[in-house]
């Protein structure tokens, strides 16, 4: 269920078109939930067998478990380690193999996780725990599918919560209200044009540049080129799933607020990923203690640390986690006395650095380019020389400087409208001049985005 390739929009609009044929004889409210699974389990089997397979299982225990009306904390976390079963097998069984055996078994090593597992496993554990907590009463079979289904963010989220999403559905109905699909696809423009234009063509650009480990320059630069594509791509897929929830009628969490306009660790996991902040807060740190803990310091690296691991299987995510909870445990710039300007560019050259763990998964690698960054006397003017010779011509410099500058743009305009966001991004100006520019400069190649691999 790739929002960036043409597949996906062809089947979505058969779907729709299906729909509308037999909505013409509608007879029950009834229906139009039924069809929306339908489209929504449609979608997720085009992807692959498995990937369906896999959701039906998870959904399976967790209907079963809110039917059997499972209340005290040991049945729940019964319920909670079949929720994540699959997760684990596909997503954590090839690494933990190798960290035991000190090999993948064959059969572990041709496994691919399931698009979307993550993120739905954490949806229907959140509504497990909702619905046994707030003694909530049981929904019926129809909006439990609907609420775990739902297609535009059933593969990379946002993470929705029982009291949001599952009214939603629950009053769900087919209708062409013209101001909202207009409106959804400002937004799904905008995702296309952050996907197609920024993400892809600096992940085409980056991989053509051929990176020196001993030089800091490049390192540096590699690391720019990898904060400004995942930006792009997740934001761009944040941005379709709304604009697609909205023309449906469903409000979605816009689970992507420009956290680069942070200056400070702990907004950005205000705005960066949202829902799944939002969710490790809920049920990881406040069940733990949260703020009241004598062990605050130590429980924040341990939720950081855990939300490493949930973005992949690695010692580079737990080390790309722990990094995030040291530097939300710093104090304040202000106590520095540094200037707001000066502050918002240390935190955003932190942000940068931090990508370095999350995408570097050899950990020897890894450490040398570490070296690398802090070694004071590797930062000569022969390194610096030999940045332009990393790339393949002129052309690809050029390039290259042009859409990082593009996201720059990008991103200054977004703080030109903090107080509604993406207000300008999303004015009909701005999309007519993002969708003449994906007509003239979409990619020949397309990348899934990078969350679909958590």
């Amino acid at each position: 269920m790739n929002f960036s390739q043409p597949g996906f929009w062809l089947s979505l609009l058969l779907g729709l078109f299906c729909i509308t044929l037999i909505l013409r004889f509608r007879r029950w409210a009834l229906l139009d939930r039924g069809l929306l699974a339908l489209l929504s389990l449609s979608l997720l089997g085009l992807e692959s067998g498995l990937t369906l397979g896999v959701f039906l299982f998870v959904f399976g225990v967790t209907y079963l478990a809110l039917v059997r009306g499972v209340s005290s904390r040991f049945s729940v976390g019964v319920v909670v380690i079949l929720q994540f079963t699959p997760l684990v097998f596909y997503k954590y069984a090839p690494f933990l193999s190798s960290q035991i055996m000190g090999a993948v078994p064959s059969l572990l090593g041709d496994l691919v996780i399931p698009v979307g597992l993550s993120f739905y496993s954490f949806q229907m554990v959140g509504l497990v725990i909702d619905t046994v907590k707030g003694r909530e009463k049981l929904p019926s079979f129809l909006d439990c599918l609907n609420f775990a289904s739902f297609f535009p963010q059933i593969v990379a989220g946002p993470i929705e919560r029982r009291s949001d999403l599952l009214p939603q559905v629950r009053d769900f109905r087919f209708k062409l209200d013209w101001e909202a699909i207009e409106y959804g696809l400002r937004w799904i423009v905008l995702g296309l044009f952050m996907k197609l234009i920024l993400a892809e063509n600096i992940a085409a650009e980056s991989a053509a540049v051929v990176i020196d480990v001993g030089n800091p320059f490049l390192v540096g630069l590699e690391c720019l080129f990898f904060s400004f594509r995942i930006y792009n791509d997740f934001a761009g897929y944040s941005f379709i799933a709304y604009g697609l929830a909205y023309g449906l009628g469903i409000k979605l969490t816009l689970n992507f607020l420009s956290p680069y306009w942070t200056n400070n660790f702990r907004d950005f996991w205000r705005h960066w990923h949202v829902s799944l902040s939002q969710w490790f807060r809920d049920y990881l740190y406040i069940p733990l203690g949260g703020n009241r803990s004598s062990w605050r310091p130590a429980l924040l690296l341990l939720v950081f640390a855990v939300s490493g691991v949930w973005h992949g299987a690695g010692w580079n995510f737990v080390l790309w986690g722990l990094f995030h909870g040291l530097l939300i445990l710093l104090p304040p710039w202000s106590r520095f006395g540094l200037p707001k300007s000066l502050a918002w560019v240390l935190h955003l050259a932190l942000v940068a650095l931090s990508w370095l763990f999350f995408f570097e998964r050899d950990s020897s690698v890894l450490f040398e380019k570490l070296g690398t960054l802090f070694n004071p006397f590797s930062y000569t003017l022969v390194h610096l020389e030999a940045v332009l010779a990393a790339f393949p011509s002129k052309s690809a410099l050029v390039v290259s400087a042009g859409i990082l500058g593009l996201c720059s743009m990008m991103i200054a305009l977004e703080g030109l409208s903090l107080k509604k966001p993406y207000a300008l991004l999303t004015h009909r100006v701005s999309c007519l001049i993002m969708i003449v520019m994906i007509y003239l400069f979409q990619p020949t190649t397309y990348h899934e985005f990078i969350y679909f691999n958590f």
